[in-house]
């Protein structure tokens, strides 16, 4: 009997920690459930299945450097669902050993700077001087055994121009109406020097429904080349607008001071630029300048089109190529219909990834960005919006020449960014 009872004990736990992994891992659908039923019904044992493992997480340098690249010293970090953080530090070998570690599934992740010097030194290039971020990050990845796992690192200029804020989730007015009209996206200039950002593009990604251009369609029908958009803004071209060193733009779609009805809205009078409503459904601001808009995949639609609960994503990009006339290509798998615009990823100087909150965890196959433009993520805990929640990008232990904030820029949202109802535009601590 109790041999019985400890066998029911051990089948419990088993069933919960495979619940668990199997709610971590949803996307794969259908199919974990059959393995689930295997699992739990089959002749299998599962004596080790619950038991603290020990795992080893190994960097890899990225591809084509013409130097030595030191590997220790740096931090690991797994995360799992629940935002729960574990860190490690790399030996010489560029080994981090996670010791008696609960089998999960983690976002495994690293990021460190290099100097100028440090950069030249590891690529031979002498021609970038603010130094660049060495990354990486492996999503949904299941650790359930022992064993060494291969962490491969990606290296990116440090960019002077970020995006720093995005408000997509809208808001609930005083009489708890939704309202999206208080949208924006924040850029700030991070750099030690000045930084005209006239005739600067912001794409907003397209954000279709499954199947769309996530990653793996996107690397089969692209080759990863391009990022897809359904619209494309210009900061006007007709007069310089110089950003000073910490210097920020607004960009929003109704320049008002929304916290009269919505008291979690902010005050965007002080905008830079406006996306004018054609319509006129949307009040705008004739004193603050309009932004261009290059292309919409509705015509009628003149205003940025976020979703309030998600997915969205965004890129800021320059060319001096017409934009209008980059390739327009049909919903993934499709012939026909509604058009976007391909844009070449090499264009791209930075991107935030932005995907749908589900309370049992977010979907990463629905990503649109290549690691080499954002590794993670940002999303609002709220399924449909509405929240007031901005994602804005975390201040980093650094400051500048000019004494200006150094804002987090490792190349992953979802360490990157921080999620907030309280800060306001041009601010970046709470």
């Amino acid at each position: 009997m109790r041999k019985y009872h400890h066998h029911a004990a051990k089948m419990a736990v088993k069933a919960a920690f495979i619940g668990r992994i199997a709610s971590r891992m949803k996307c794969f659908g259908g199919y974990i459930a059959v393995v689930l039923t295997l699992l739990l019904n089959g002749c299998v044992d599962y004596s080790d299945t619950t038991q603290a493992v020990s795992t080893t997480i190994k960097l890899t340098v990225p591809t084509a450097l013409t130097g030595t690249m030191a590997l220790n010293g740096h931090t690991i970090t797994l995360t799992n669902a629940d935002g729960v953080k574990l860190t490690a530090t790399t030996n010489a070998q560029g080994e981090a050993t996670f010791a008696n570690l609960v089998p999960d599934v983690y976002t495994v992740s690293a990021a460190w700077n290099l100097s100028f010097a440090e950069y030249s030194q590891v690529t031979g290039d002498t021609q970038v001087n603010e130094g660049a971020v060495v990354s990486a990050t492996l999503n949904n990845q299941l650790i359930d055994r022992s064993t060494t796992i291969t962490l491969p690192t990606i290296l990116a200029i440090k960019r002077s121009l970020v995006i720093s804020k995005v408000f997509y989730a809208g808001n609930k007015d005083r009489n708890n109406r939704n309202s999206t009209a208080a949208q924006y996206i924040e850029l700030y200039n991070q750099s030690d020097q000045p930084v005209d950002v006239a005739g600067l593009y912001i794409g907003l990604l397209e954000t279709g429904s499954m199947p769309a251009y996530t990653l793996s369609n996107l690397h089969t029908a692209y080759n990863d080349s391009i990022v897809v958009c359904k619209q494309v803004f210009q900061i006007p071209t007709s007069t310089p607008h110089v950003m000073q060193p910490g210097g920020s733009v607004v960009i929003t779609n109704s320049a008002v001071n929304h916290k009269v009805n919505i008291p979690l809205a902010q005050d965007l009078t002080t905008a830079d630029y406006e996306a004018k409503d054609a319509r006129g459904k949307t009040q705008n601001n004739p004193a603050v300048a309009a932004l261009d808009l290059v292309y919409s995949n509705l015509p009628a639609l003149s205003n940025m089109n976020f979703l309030a609960g998600g997915p969205n994503g965004v890129v800021i990009f320059k060319t001096t190529l017409r934009v209008q006339m980059f390739p327009k290509i049909y919903a993934f798998g499709k012939n026909n219909g509604m058009q976007y615009l391909a844009i070449p990823k090499r264009y791209v100087m930075d991107g935030v990834d932005i995907l749908k909150y589900k309370p049992a965890g977010v979907d990463v196959a629905t990503k649109r960005l290549n690691n080499d433009i954002d590794a993670g993520y940002g999303v609002v805990h709220a399924v449909n919006g509405y929240n007031s929640e901005v994602l804005y990008r975390r201040v980093s232990r650094q400051t500048g020449g000019s004494g200006q904030h150094i804002l987090q820029d490792t190349n992953n949202s979802s360490s990157d960014f921080g999620r907030s109802t309280m800060i306001n535009i041009r601010e970046y601590e709470e």
